[in-house]
């Protein structure tokens, strides 16, 4: 993986803060609630979805049913608690999390370190099919099975049965598990979940919210007695504050009657414990600033209004005005869009939005994330965004590009609502029901839209949108990695400053036509042929464009489409690191005739996507549409081949989200392994890993552009479509776009001297690395060279002898030793690089327990080649696999993947056809021999990763 592709996930971490800190909307404005119900739809307006079979015991407990045939031949299982760690006591900070752990350390019916590899017999792998969740006022269990035949239905239900009130919570399996939680502890303890701790403390003082963090104190980890568990569970776990989902390719009424005959001898303790005293909001509390210090830490600059919470009931009505709140925190959120895509301003990212706060308070946000230098100017244009909204409102065009944005969205979800996944809907039943929401149907809520329109004016969004900010002073709360002095009256005073400067209206601005559609003459296919048992069609155009399509109807009226051209990663370049910026400022410079932020306006309410990457032997770009869209796409797709921007504001975006992006990876071990170990397992290949400052200062967007022109203009274009569409709609859309370019050239570099990547020489002891984070995290990494992609046979094997060390991995380091968390472990065979591949295994550890995990590693991957692999390991590692393989073979994501580049290598196709055949020949001995071959310590190159002391701390 190129570190242009993780910089995107790392972006969308950024990103995330507002998911972290800004909850699901309420609605803002609805008649008092019933008191007595036991689903809200049967007291509200809103109709539920007619397909969901809803249920009560006689017990208390709840259920829903739904048949859903995505994936076919499978089912979601659901089991989820209206109460999480705010009802811990404080000798129980941390046990609702520790109890989601101890269901799977034994209860009546299924001993200790059975359940896991139960479920792995069934085909559910431990942590993707088999895991569980705790937050603060929720707790919940998740299976997704990959067979719906009688016995595997009835072993989820009887699972969850046992997990409902059957747990031991045995004080020896408490003990062994604690190391388990406290290396969870040590993993999760990142600058995010410290600065979201205060900013609670900050908002809702006088609450226990605050020191409820799910994950607990180490003090109760490492000391809580059997007693103090067994309360939480008996008060807590009980069937009337239980939601059980149950959503597949099953039919309702056999399962009701499982379920109904499974969970009716639940039973609760006499007067169990109702509702916790979370504490108090004060609505008179005066304007108010906090600050967060934290090295690692982003700039994040919050402001909040906050008001007393008032009960609603979700009606039509309520949501109406809800989505008018919505629609101004839009518009304000793309007023930042704008001002931070010029790459100049001091936000980096910047959004709004409301919530209710664990129904204390109803609170409107502006989230901020800022340059470090520039904290004083971001706290001014946040405040004076905020208060232009405020003052002046918003304009008819703001309005008309969220409205369209949001209607398409809607008629797309009711498009596509007969194709939705099994797991979404299971956890879309579960969390309506915990935000007490009617869960409807996509198509009614478009239709509630569509007639709502008339009544969705400026004004009343307005009116909407100042309702959320009056009635309570500002909370402002800035985080930083900057150790300010008196930080809150400087604060105060960058406000305070910033609210005398008057602002003025918004300009009144229409959106403008799209300047892209005429390409010339359509092309014309000259070449086809069908491949039946694959169900593809392939083709080319005159001009040489190829392309791969598989007609699909996994996903409704989805159409996925991806374009490979040039070498990627092994093209010429001038300076080391354009690729890596490259492949994150290439879209975000926009097309000649529009910058990236008004391609936003220009394409209002059309469902298209523009992503580029460098992968390591093609450019990429890939976007995904609906057929309605399918030809303004291709359009789109065309206009970045054709006209890139090349604005210069790309890269100063770039340049300014880089240091908090290295700050970031630098704060923990898993970060230092993305950004440095990444580029040493390749003997410090520069197209890899984290691009140095240096770096990012001397290359310019000339340099960018020089890189990426060629290929951009010459080189040969093969595109790959997955979807809802017929051929006869793909040719229709291409002609005229990718069709009409002029002729491309026939072949193209293979720039063979730039296939060398080189394995690091083994090590007698492991290279030393360091990061800035908590002084008792470390890593201890294990990298095995092995083999390139040649052989897909021997490949597989290398996938499943994987699979088999990750379960030793499990069983040892977390169930036996307490190390870790969890272990992690990958193979990577290249098809790019000869003779290059790897089997890593890495886990995050406490510091004393770095040389013991080295060496039961090692004893692992000895016995492995020892021929320490059992039938029933390799049943429980092949099963998930194979389950894993027969869904994607209805994912149109899994196609997208194997048919891609298949023209250049046409073997692609025929490795498909053997893929499920592969995996269920392999045989034990095979995998042994790979294990003797490879998994041999002194072949082995070896990374600790450990904390930096703190006077010599770096980013």
């Amino acid at each position: 993986m190129t570190f242009a592709r993780e910089m995107k996930w790392l972006g969308g971490a950024v990103a995330g803060l507002a998911l972290l800190v800004l909850p699901a909307c309420q609605p803002a404005e609805t008649p008092e609630p019933v008191a007595d119900y036991s689903f809200v739809h049967e007291v509200s307006d809103l109709p539920a979805d007619p397909a969901i079979r809803y249920g009560e015991l006689e017990n208390g407990m709840r259920y829903a049913i739904l048949a859903n045939q995505t994936p076919p031949n499978t089912a979601a299982v659901r089991l989820v608690f209206n109460v999480g760690s705010l009802a811990e006591a404080e000798d129980q900070r941390g046990l609702a999390h520790f109890i989601e752990h101890m269901a799977f350390n034994g209860s009546t019916e299924v001993p200790e370190g059975e359940m896991v590899p139960l479920l792995e017999r069934f085909g559910l792998q431990f942590g993707p099919d088999t895991n569980a969740f705790t937050g603060r006022d929720t707790v919940g269990y998740q299976l997704d099975i990959p067979e719906v035949d009688p016995e595997t239905v009835d072993t989820a239900l009887f699972l969850m049965r046992q997990t409902a009130s059957e747990l031991l919570m045995d004080p020896d399996a408490i003990d062994r598990e604690r190391g388990v939680i406290l290396s969870e502890e040590r993993f999760r303890n990142t600058p995010i979940r410290r600065w979201n701790n205060a900013l609670w403390r900050f908002r809702l003082p006088e609450t226990r919210v605050a020191d409820r963090d799910a994950i607990g104190t180490v003090e109760v980890i490492e000391t809580a007695g059997r007693e103090q568990f067994v309360d939480y569970y008996e008060n807590y776990y009980v069937p009337q504050r239980a939601l059980l989902v149950v959503t597949g390719d099953i039919d309702p009424d056999t399962t009701e009657a499982k379920i109904r005959d499974g969970f009716a001898s639940w039973t609760s303790i006499e007067d169990p414990r109702g509702d916790p005293d979370i504490g108090t909001f004060d609505p008179d509390r005066p304007m108010s600033v906090g600050y967060f210090n934290d090295p690692e830490i982003y700039t994040i600059f919050t402001v909040d209004v906050m008001q007393p919470h008032e009960p609603q009931l979700d009606t039509a009505e309520a949501r109406f005005r809800n989505n008018l709140a919505s629609l101004g925190d839009r518009i304000l959120s793309r007023r930042f869009a704008t001002l931070t895509s010029s790459g100049n301003s001091p936000l980096i990212q910047a959004s709004a939005a409301h919530s209710s706060d664990f129904e204390l308070a109803d609170r409107a946000s502006v989230l901020a994330v800022a340059r470090p230098d520039q904290w004083r100017e971001a706290v001014a244009s946040v405040e004076q965004e905020l208060r232009r909204a405020l003052e002046h409102g918003f304009t008819e065009a703001e309005l008309a590009e969220q409205l369209a944005n949001m209607h398409t969205s809607l008629r797309d979800a009711a498009d596509q609502a007969g194709t939705r996944t099994s797991a979404g809907l299971s956890d879309q039943i579960w969390s309506n029901w915990r935000q007490d929401q009617v869960m409807t149907t996509p198509a009614s809520m478009l239709e509630r839209f569509e007639a709502s329109l008339d009544d969705v004016t400026v004004e009343a969004v307005n009116a909407a949108f100042r309702d959320q900010w009056d009635g309570g002073a500002p909370l402002l709360f800035l985080a930083t990695p900057l150790a300010l002095p008196e930080a809150e009256t400087a604060i105060r005073e960058a406000w305070e400053s910033s609210a005398q400067e008057p602002v003025s209206p918004p300009e009144e601005g229409g959106a403008t036509e799209f300047a892209y559609g005429d390409f010339g003459p359509a092309g014309t296919v000259v070449e086809r042929d069908e491949v039946e048992d694959l169900g593809l069609v392939r083709f080319r155009f005159e001009n040489g464009v190829a392309v791969t399509f598989k007609q699909t109807d996994f996903e409704d009226r989805s159409v996925r489409i991806r374009a490979d051209f040039g070498r990627g990663e092994l093209e010429p370049r001038a300076q080391d690191g354009v690729d890596i910026i490259a492949g994150s400022v290439f879209t975000s410079s926009g097309l000649g005739a529009h910058s990236d932020d008004e391609l936003g306006r220009v394409l209002a309410g059309r469902n298209v996507s523009g992503g580029f990457a460098v992968g390591d032997d093609s450019f990429i770009l890939q976007g995904s549409t609906t057929p309605s869209d399918l030809r303004v796409q291709f359009d789109l797709l065309a206009a970045y081949l054709t006209d890139p921007g090349w604005r210069q504001e790309g890269l100063d975006q770039f340049r300014a989200v880089i240091p908090e992006i290295r700050r970031n990876l630098y704060s923990s071990p898993s970060g230092v392994l993305q950004a440095d170990v990444t580029r040493m397992i390749r003997s410090g290949d520069p197209r890899y890993g984290l691009p140095d400052a240096e770096q990012v200062a001397a290359i310019d967007m000339d340099a960018v552009r020089a890189f990426l022109t060629p290929a951009l203009s010459e080189a040969p274009i093969e595109v790959t479509v997955v979807g809802d569409i017929t051929e006869e709609e793909l040719v229709a859309a291409m002609a005229p776009t990718l069709g009409a370019l002029p002729p491309r050239a026939e072949d193209w570099p293979d720039y063979d001297e730039a296939r060398t990547i080189r394995f690091p020489d083994p090590v007698s002891e492991p290279v030393v690395l360091y990061h800035n984070g908590p002084d008792y995290q470390a890593m201890a990494n294990v990298y095995w060279p092995t083999f390139d992609d040649s052989d897909p046979h021997r490949t597989r094997a290398l996938s499943l002898l994987r699979a088999v060390f990750d379960l030793k991995l499990t069983e040892r380091l977390r169930e036996q030793e307490g190390f870790t968390y969890s272990a992690f472990n990958n193979d990577t065979a290249s098809d790019v690089y000869p003779d290059y591949g790897y089997l890593y295994v890495g886990a995050d550890v406490r510091l004393d327990d770095v040389d013991a995990t080295y060496a039961a590693i090692d004893e692992l991957a000895a016995d492995l080649a020892g021929g320490a692999i059992s039938e029933d390991e390799l049943l429980r590692a092949r099963r998930p696999l194979l389950e894993q393989i027969e869904n994607a073979f209805e994912n149109n994501g899994a196609w997208m993947s194997w048919l891609s580049q298949s023209w250049a290598h046409p073997e692609r196709l025929d490795r498909v056809r053997a893929l499920t055949a592969d995996y269920e020949s392999i045989t034990r001995e095979e995998l042994v021999a790979l294990a003797s071959e490879y998994l041999q310590a002194e072949r082995s190159w070896r990374v600790t990763i450990l904390p930096r002391e703190p006077e010599t701390s770096e980013e």
